[in-house]
């Protein structure tokens, strides 16, 4: 590796720059010009500058080759009393490519920050600085900003026989410096939470940054009253490192990381809003001057007895249906692709906005919700349809359209309604934006029912009952049970799951013993119940432990324990040396070193064959 040359770098004669430059094709950057050290050169400090200075701009330039943004750290919250800040250890990069790093976590006074623009080019480290403002109020962007100053003084010899010799500074020292800087809008005779929203829809909607200089890395917005925090909101400014390149191309969409953002500021400030609402519901629009694509929503937004809603604007559809919590990241990734949706927009543009509200549920309920709705997803209707009326005669002449469906009232019986109603209470509901692109939900085809193997299935599931004394137990269950709890009940024991652990087996058998009517509604609410996350790990440590899976006794006991969920989460947590003082509530005893059972005299083992299962859940 040649030091002076770089591994790929090829040296130009000076005929083949003069013929590179006349041509046009030689792209020279002055910023990259360097000293050329040889023996016999006289050092000036000029020559020693220049070639530091060539440095901080290669390094400035592998910064915004990476984008800005935090690296890593750098949150802001306050500390302890409402007129100062802790700010974590952390680093990051500004536009300009700058480092910007704090070694170690930080706690100022709001007065102690000097504002922006009284820095000057040294960071005014004088030894009168400016006095800060007595009284802050309005919103701010905390940022961090890269500086240097000179310390250290050393003699400077003369560099002339009748100069004198002078005292310099003999370092250059890089810092970090605590800024704020005031965020110019129109709404300085509003209320700081008005602001906050106004804010929000100028940086998300607008995309402006209101004069944020490129040497600055943003924190967070800081809202400040007499020198006293109000809120910090740093989602609203704070950008993560590299999360800005990915965007859809040629179309115009705000980076991934500003609607990312988005989302995340409207958590925070929905979160602050409820707190202080004391349950209280509000439209939309009062709060907040646009909406990210999708997020959270505050509770009780659909009522449950009309399944009416006031929270979007009225021109806004609003359908609500349910989703398994697992996918909901997905359906938000997907409508992150999408535009806010900006609340102060024309009535026009609002009637193009669809929106969906979701209700998340657990994946081991899915079915059973699913099996208790007539469909899938609900119409839900404004609160305030009379709205329509204070429009003048020619507007609704040139709205004329075909009459909406009417919905259908609730009906008191029907399961179906219910469900609804209890998901319409849930206080974890999310809306996503919905495309307007006219496609069909419903899946084109033909559901065909395949047959399986059901005789051997219920063949082996006969004989695993035999084998683990749970026959008796499972022939009452299939004869009180209806077709379709039948079916569920088989599929459940048929899982690989359940077929290699006895325990979790008799634990359902149980569960569904329980239900004094044995429909498919009940059999789905059971399987639910066994199926849940987390569900058999303290089950599986105590068959690994004790003789419980060839003690036919410890399973039925096993069975009729209506609180086995507080043995499975005991046992999954507990001691091995505590795993026998679990395990005498079934019966079960601890396996010897070898694996033999020690049972009490005149008992014996009876072993248990397991019928090994392929890759499909199917018995072999």
């Amino acid at each position: 590796m040649n030091l002076t040359q770089g591994t790929n770098r090829e040296h130009l004669s000076p005929e083949q720059v003069r013929t590179l430059r006349a041509s046009g094709v030689l792209l020279e950057d002055l910023r990259r010009e360097r000293p050329r050290w040889f023996d016999g050169r006289f050092l000036t400090a000029r020559d020693l500058i220049r070639e530091q200075q060539y440095f901080l701009t290669r390094e400035a330039d592998l910064g915004q080759a990476a984008g800005s943004g935090v690296a890593t750290g750098l949150a802001v919250s306050e500390a302890g009393d409402p007129q100062s800040l802790s700010i974590a250890a952390g680093h990051g990069i500004t536009p300009s490519g700058q480092l910007v790093l704090l070694e170690r976590e930080v706690a100022v006074r709001l007065t102690d920050i000097p504002i922006a623009e009284q820095l000057s080019a040294k960071f005014g480290l004088g030894r009168l600085p400016a006095p800060p403002a007595v009284s802050r109020t309005g919103l701010f962007v905390l940022a961090l900003r890269p500086v240097e100053f000179t310390a250290n003084p050393v003699g400077a010899y003369p560099t002339s026989l009748t100069g004198q010799r002078i005292v310099e500074d003999g370092d250059v020292i890089e810092a970090t410096a605590i800024v704020l800087v005031p965020w110019n809008d129109d709404g300085a005779a509003d209320a700081l939470e008005i602001r906050r929203s106004r804010a929000a829809r100028a940086i998300f909607v607008d995309g402006t940054d209101r004069g944020v200089s490129a040497n600055l890395l943003p924190l967070a917005m800081l809202a400040l009253s007499a020198n006293s925090l109000v809120w910090i909101d740093a989602p609203l400014v704070r950008r993560e490192l590299g999360a800005d390149r990915a965007d859809l191309p040629g179309l115009g969409f705000a980076p991934r990381a500003l609607r990312l953002a988005h989302l995340l500021q409207h958590q925070e400030q929905l979160a602050d809003i409820v707190a202080t609402a004391n349950g209280r519901g509000f439209p939309a629009a009062a709060k907040f001057a646009a909406l990210p694509p999708a997020g959270p929503l505050p509770p009780g937004v659909v009522n449950p007895a009309d399944f009416t809603q006031s929270y979007f604007p009225v021109e806004v559809d609003v359908d609500f249906s349910i989703i398994p919590e697992d996918e909901l990241s997905a359906l938000v990734e997907e409508a992150l692709a999408l535009p806010p949706i900006d609340l102060e927009a024309a009535s026009e543009t609002l009637e193009s906005t669809a929106v969906l509200v979701v209700a998340p549920v657990p994946r081991s309920q899915w079915r059973a919700v699913v099996a208790r709705l007539n469909s899938l997803t609900r119409a839900v209707k404004p609160a305030a349809p009379n709205l329509v009326a204070a429009r003048k005669p020619l507007e609704i002449l040139q709205r004329l359209r075909l009459p909406p469906v009417a919905l259908t009232p609730l009906d008191a019986s029907s399961p179906s309604d219910a469900e609804w109603q209890r998901l319409a209470r849930l206080d974890n509901l999310w809306f996503v934006r919905r495309r307007n692109l006219a496609y069909r939900e419903d899946v084109t085809g033909t559901a065909v029912r395949l047959a399986g193997r059901e005789i051997a299935n219920e063949a082996d599931i006969i004989g695993r009952m035999t084998a683990l004394g749970l026959q008796d137990r499972f022939t009452r269950l299939t004869e009180r049970a209806t077709p379709a709890a039948r079916a569920e009940l088989a599929n459940l024991l048929s899982s690989p799951r359940f077929v290699d652990s006895p325990a979790l087996t008799a634990v359902a058998l149980g569960e569904f013993s329980r239900s004094e009517t044995l429909d498919q509604a009940a059999a789905l609410r059971a399987a639910a119940t066994v199926t849940a996350a987390n569900t058999g790990s303290g089950l599986n440590r105590l068959e690994a432990a004790t003789d419980i899976t060839a003690n036919s006794e410890a399973l039925v006991r096993l069975a009729d324990d209506a609180e086995w969920r507080t043995l499975d989460s005991q046992a999954s947590t507990a001691r091995l040396e505590e795993v026998p003082q679990l395990a005498a509530r079934t019966g079960a005893r601890l396996t010897g070193p070898a694996g033999i059972s020690r049972t009490t005299p005149g008992t014996t083992a009876t072993p248990i064959r397991r019928t090994p299962s392929g890759p499909t859940g199917e018995p072999q």
